[in-house]
């Protein structure tokens, strides 16, 4: 949403008006309506690509009643796709980048339709650019230097795309002489003191007062995302070692400047890792680069991704072919399908409550109005990575009398996934399920721990070892309704710290289908 609308909905959710139910715009390859139906296996063409892409937007539509509606004449659009990594890069592999028949065709769409003056593609990704002089990160093709201006993809992995970008900026350009296409590197495009040195900038306070929620509020960021008049979002959906999923939010941390947060050899953003990263989470620092300029509209690319990780890890089965795309204005609502489509819980994706409570969008999908292929029909279970764990509970009681009646606890909300039981002996959290649930308990504690659910003992440990969340493991059976869950801990030498998930039966880390956290 643009910064208007944004504004208009803080303002209408402070008067008590009701929020307006997200749009999603959802395509197969194999949707009745496109001219061209195809199998969900088929490597399409460029044309059944646009067809998708075109159609996917027509449902989406938006609060001004098209996509080129919220365009104004004469504005200065940009895309953002993901393309962190080129062949033949050990990171690369189909379905790790943005497929670029996506990209084109949404540039197609917005030359076509809209009335704007500018059209920018912009990506920041792990290679230097052709004018850097600095002897690591370069790619090459053919025994040339490229970049993601000049190199060409081929015809195999994304037949009728055409060649490299640059190409296509230029194809659009003699197509469209009154529009002016170009390109700008992400990577290189930080905001400058007076002097030239980089320029740090302040996570902007949301109108509900949120301010940032990484460990350091300053980033350096990229001026185009900051400046343009409206900014198009093109995720590849995937999924991430860190934080779960990759879709429209992730996409942003491709606008934080890697020219100022790289170290010496590493042309990546290891420095923002280091100094924006709360709890050993990236998602803070994803909702933060994303307050900047949130997307005002999205198209996601589910074509193919990759499942375990985010990157090519070399096993025959990672890349996983969806054909589908997804769009919509509500990048929250959007990133929470997607999760839902490769078989996370939306509720474990961290950015997702971030993000909300900046007012971003809805992670609610029951409040989706969905136009076009029927979700259901689409979810698959993709593999995660091997350490992915969901949201633990932030949602406690706490005393330092466990024998006191549980009215007389105190309320407590952790920020993080793990809570600091110092000066405190004991910690309760009511777990309610839709109905009887098999699960199984995760703990991570320091000290001397018992827990009990529903007043029956199911844990006991001594934590001597290196704490970590769900160190300790336990099959548990919730009854429908309300459950209790009691844990106490007593301090041995470092402290006393817990952490607590109930997974599935198949303890894959996300939380258990149906059941919600409460003080």
């Amino acid at each position: 949403m643009n910064r208007r609308e944004f504004l208009a909905l803080t303002a209408a959710a402070r008067l008590g008006a009701a929020p307006v139910a997200p749009r999603i715009g959802l395509v197969t390859s194999g949707h009745t309506r496109l001219a061209r139906p195809s199998s969900p296996e088929d490597r399409l063409d460029y044309p059944r690509v646009r067809d998708m892409v075109w159609k996917v937007i027509e449902y989406a539509g938006a609060r001004a009643g098209s996509l080129e509606a919220k365009i104004r004449p004469g504005a200065w659009v940009v895309i953002k796709p993901n393309v962190v990594s080129l062949r033949p890069s050990s990171a690369y592999r189909l379905g790790d980048i943005t497929d670029p028949r996506v990209t084109r065709a949404v540039v197609e769409y917005v030359a076509r339709r809209a009335r704007a003056a500018r059209i920018t593609i912009a990506e920041g990704g792990s290679y230097r650019r052709l004018s850097d002089k600095t002897k690591d990160h370069e790619a090459f093709q053919n025994g040339q230097r490229v970049d993601l201006t000049n190199f060409d993809w081929g015809a195999e992995e994304f037949p009728g795309f055409g060649g490299s970008f640059g190409r296509m900026i230029a194809e659009f350009g003699k197509e469209f002489p009154g529009t002016r296409f170009d390109y700008v590197d992400l990577s290189y495009d930080a905001y400058r003191d007076a002097s030239g040195k980089f320029r740090r900038i302040q996570v902007p306070r949301a109108p509900n007062g949120v301010g940032a929620f990484g460990a350091r509020p300053d980033y350096y960021i990229a001026r185009t995302i900051r400046e343009c008049d409206f900014l198009i979002d093109v995720p590849v959906m995937k999924v991430h070692l860190q934080c779960g999923l990759t879709a429209c939010l992730k996409n942003y941390v491709g606008t934080a400047v890697r020219e100022a947060y790289q170290l010496p050899g590493l042309f990546n953003n290891s420095r923002m890792h280091r100094e924006h990263s709360v709890d050993d989470r990236i998602d803070h620092f994803i909702a933060d680069l994303a307050s900047f300029h949130p997307p005002d509209y999205c198209v996601v690319d589910g074509i193919c991704g990759l499942q375990y990780q985010e990157h090519n890890n070399d096993r025959a089965d990672q890349m996983v072919r969806s054909n589908l795309v997804l769009a919509g204005e509500d990048p929250v609502a959007l990133d929470a399908m997607a999760a839902s489509l490769i078989g996370f819980s939306p509720w474990d994706i961290e950015y997702l409550h971030l993000a909300v409570s900046r007012g971003m969008g809805s992670m609610d999908l029951d409040r989706v109005d969905l136009a076009g292929d029927d979700p259901e029909r689409l979810r698959r279970r993709w593999e995660k990575p091997r350490r992915w764990y969901g949201r633990c509970n932030r949602e406690w009681l706490l005393t330092k009398s466990p024998d006191a009646d549980l009215a007389a606890w105190t309320p407590h909300t952790s920020r993080f996934d793990t809570l600091d039981l110092s000066g405190w002996s004991a910690a309760a959290v009511r777990v309610r399920a839709e109905g009887h649930r098999k699960a199984i308990l995760w703990v991570g504690a320091q000290g001397r721990l018992s827990a009990t659910l529903n007043g029956e003992t199911v844990m006991r440990e001594e934590a001597r070892t290196r704490y970590r969340v769900g160190q300790f493991q336990k099959p548990v059976e919730l009854r429908p309704g309300e459950n209790l869950l009691v844990f106490r801990l007593e301090a041995l030498s470092e402290g006393a710290r817990l952490s607590v998930l109930v997974t599935g039966t198949r303890n894959d880390g996300d939380t258990v289908e149906g059941i919600r956290w409460s003080a």
